[in-house]
């Protein structure tokens, strides 16, 4: 059985950082970075991210009807959202856990039910994530939007498993350690052989571009 098309959707400054030296949320991109970032999460099934991903923001992007009067409301069509954690350290306190969305976890060991987690449904990582990335599609997720964190893109790349990056260069130098690719593994994960064509290029507010790549 065929998997879900896999789309990492990040806001990368020119040295790669994806956050701040001090950590913490991140808001890298301009608003119309954010505009580009509610589109492509309006056509994705589900969007999934790390526990580091969720600590640092406590909450996830909702998708916005946007009008041409700038009116914002949010859309009552989301996503689902799936963390990817064996950790039991989730805060109910969260703004995560508020949201008007539908919650997933993907899981190698059962969470404790006694924490009133309000995760609709749990999934086993099933050795792989191509494996795993099979029972989604099973599920009816089609299209998957990667949000992060490294550690999590990182262990789809080593499977060969992204189909598309879009990716919005902020003309920044940050440096600090928050890269998309945890560096110290580099040379280990990357396919030399393995080129992405550009689909599209946008050039956006704040001399920002947006790129579109797609696996050959």
């Amino acid at each position: 059985m065929s998997i879900p098309r896999v789309i990492i959707v990040i806001a990368s400054s020119l040295d790669g950082r994806i956050a701040f030296p001090g950590g913490g949320e991140s808001h890298l991109g301009s608003d119309e970075d954010k505009k580009i970032l509610n589109q492509n999460l309006s056509m994705v099934d589900a969007t999934i991210f790390g526990l580091g991903t969720l600590v640092a923001h406590q909450s996830t992007y909702l998708v916005k009807n946007l009008n041409d009067n700038d009116e914002v409301n949010i859309s009552k069509s989301q996503p689902i959202s799936i963390v990817a954690s064996n950790s039991k350290k989730f805060n109910n306190n969260w703004k995560y856990f508020r949201q008007p969305i539908r919650r997933w976890l993907i899981s190698s060991s059962k969470v404790d039910n006694s924490s009133n987690n309000e995760f609709e449904k749990e999934l086993f990582f099933e050795d792989s994530w191509e494996k795993t990335l099979i029972s989604l599609k099973k599920q009816g997720i089609n299209d998957l939007a990667l949000l992060g964190g490294a550690k999590l893109i990182n262990s789809f790349i080593k499977e060969d498993l992204i189909t598309d990056i879009k990716i919005t260069i902020i003309p920044r130098i940050i440096g600090g350690r928050y890269t998309w690719i945890p560096p110290e593994q580099t040379n280990a994960i990357f396919n030399l052989e393995r080129l992405w064509e550009i689909k599209s290029i946008k050039n956006l507010m704040n001399n920002e571009i947006h790129i579109h790549y797609k696996k050959i």
